[in-house]
């Protein structure tokens, strides 16, 4: 340990500082406590800041071996100096290892050894020990009587009125874990009126931890009747701060509040709130207000129709980040909207999400059309002829979002009285899409089409789909059919189909495809078949087993020569030989 302590090389004394919890249980809690700590202690004056890190953070391992909870305050001193460094971030590593140390000690201990070491550290002079001790506040608090937590309250009060801004953030940062330590009444008593006195902060990277106090304190005040009477005037002045980062963050933290409040004050209270967030002036407040719609949409299901009206300036406004999040939450808008007027206008919205000239806007926008065609019994035809252009969308991920857009319609048209013959036009786009020269949108293609199948049976599935979508790649074409990956897709497809079809049907009319194949010319096609032979064996007849698969596995055995085909077939041969037993 003191070799590589003391070796010239820090990234030695780094793996050194690492171990200690190792060294520690290795040489017993006596040497632990006498000669390892000691050691440290001379240690604490090298330069070495990343060991010094790697130490802070290793002595809370280290608690453990020193003889149980009630040798724990030999390690408060060490601790205590390496909260006292210059560097900050070995500061902030001490601070949290002794804070794991204060709920792992003796109540007495923690009063006769802990309680000094707060006060020490609250008064020094240099403003390391000040900053890292409001970590530890949150911690000593439960564990101690009434007198200290009269103490800790004070030192906390002076804290957050420290000159340095160090200190005074580090208060801030730990007002919230303060004050569900402290519990409803003294929060009440001592740290409402700290609250309040941080939202009339002169600096606004200061007033916007009055947000994040808020949050945290919902996790004490969680029922709706105690927040609208702690909190919620102190959430209300928030919302009218003039500065910019004060209303992001309460943007960002507006969900947390829904979900507290409950859907029917956060209708009337909340979302009007955060409607003038997402009108605000200021694109960054606009942006995280656009990425949080969703969420707090979904908390406030009851006045979500005062959203979706200002959702039409948004869907065109000038940053493209806003209307990429809008466009992501207009399929949960619509859904949620009662009234027909406004899922009407949610319609138009939807229009012209799809025309935006940014690509991640109309992938968002065919994703919440394909979310309002999935909860719908009869989606509407507005939305249909919306759709069609984008078959043809010169990005593949538009295109994908297409497809899946128009699976979910077309399901939805097949299981509707009135159909409006959009569903069969759907599905001959989706057909035209096995041909795209990207393989994602032809294999997602596939498996859209499966889902088709599924729902309107295999019958629709080999009389209506087979046909047309095999035509390119008959028996009667093959000589003329140059491309190879045409042959591929079909084989994708006849796999994913072949799940929602009878023994009966997969024999008729998947079976001569998949033969056809096995004898290709091109060496990824047959491998493809014998790999669709594994999955469509199961699904057949032995007596098809027998006389037709095995057959055609063994001609493939006898004459292949790539070792991959070999492996796939012989594995599809076995599987064979089992089911047809």
């Amino acid at each position: 340990l003191k070799g590589d302590l003391q070796d010239e090389d820090h990234a030695t004394q780094v793996d050194c500082a690492k171990r200690l919890a190792l060294i520690a249980k290795a040489i017993g809690p006596k040497r632990t406590r006498k000669d390892l700590l000691e050691y440290l202690d001379e240690y604490l004056k090298a330069e070495n800041d990343e060991a010094l890190v790697a130490i802070g953070k290793s002595l809370a391992d280290v608690a453990k071996f020193v003889g149980g909870p009630e040798y724990m305050g030999c390690l408060v001193p060490i601790l205590e100096k390496l909260a006292s460094q210059e560097e900050t971030v070995v500061c902030d590593a001490a601070a949290t290892s002794m804070a794991s140390l204060i709920t792992e000690m003796r109540a007495t201990d923690v009063e006769k050894i802990i309680v000094p070491a707060l006060e020490r550290m609250t008064t020094a002079e240099w403003f390391q020990p000040r900053v890292g001790v409001s970590k530890l506040f949150p911690a000593a608090f439960p564990r101690v009587g009434e007198t200290s937590q009269e103490k800790i309250t004070q030192w906390f009060s002076a804290l957050c009125k420290d000159e340095n801004p160090m200190v005074k953030k580090a208060a801030l940062i730990n007002m919230g874990h303060l004050s569900n330590a402290m519990g409803k009444n003294k929060i009440r008593d001592n740290m409402m009126s700290k609250l309040k006195d941080v939202c009339n902060e002169d600096s606004d990277l200061m007033r916007l931890y009055a947000v994040k106090i808020c949050k945290e304190m919902t996790k004490t005040f969680n029922e709706t009747k105690e927040f609208v009477s702690v909190l919620w005037p102190v959430v209300l002045k928030l919302a009218e701060d003039s500065s910019w980062r004060v209303r992001k963050e309460l943007a960002e933290v507006s969900p947390d509040f829904a979900r507290v409040l409950g859907s029917e004050i956060a209708g009337k209270e909340l979302l009007p709130i955060f409607v003038g967030l997402l009108r605000d002036k200021e694109p960054e407040v606009k942006i995280t207000a656009s990425e949080k719609l969703q969420e707090v949409c979904s908390e406030c299901k009851e006045g979500v129709d005062q959203v979706a009206q200002v959702l039409r300036d948004l869907i065109e406004d000038t940053n493209q980040t806003v209307r990429a999040n809008v466009s992501g939450a207009l399929g949960d808008i619509t859904i949620a909207c009662g009234d027909k007027q406004i899922e009407s206008m949610m319609h138009e919205v939807l229009k012209i999400g799809v025309k935006d000239e940014d690509s991640m806007v109309r992938c968002n926008t065919l994703e919440s059309i394909r979310k309002v065609a999935k909860s719908t019994a009869s989606p509407p035809s507005t939305l249909f002829t919306i759709l069609q252009p984008f078959a043809s969308d010169p990005k593949w991920r538009v295109r994908r979002e297409y497809l899946r857009a128009s699976t979910a319609f077309t399901i939805a048209a097949a299981k509707s009285e009135d159909a409006s013959g959009y569903d069969q036009k759907l599905t001959a786009n989706l057909i035209e899409c096995l041909s795209d020269h990207i393989s994602s949108i032809r294999e997602e293609a596939c498996i859209q089409l499966a889902a088709v199948v599924e729902t309107k049976g295999g019958e629709w599935g080999v009389k209506e789909l087979l046909p047309e979508a095999l035509k390119s790649v008959s028996q009667t074409d093959m000589a003329e059919q140059s491309n190879y990956l045409t042959r591929m897709t079909g084989l994708i497809l006849v796999k994913n189909i072949s799940q929602h079809l009878s023994a009966e049907q997969i024999e008729e009319h998947v079976l001569p495809f998949v033969e056809q194949c096995l004898k290709d010319v091109v060496e990824n096609v047959r491998f493809k078949a014998a790999r669709t032979c594994d999955a469509i064996i199961p699904k057949i007849s032995k007596k098809a087993l027998r006389e037709r698969i095995i057959p055609a596995l063994e001609a493939v055995q006898k004459g292949e020569q790539d070792t991959d085909i070999l492996f796939y077939s012989e594995q599809a041969l076995h599987a064979a030989a089992k089911y047809s037993e």
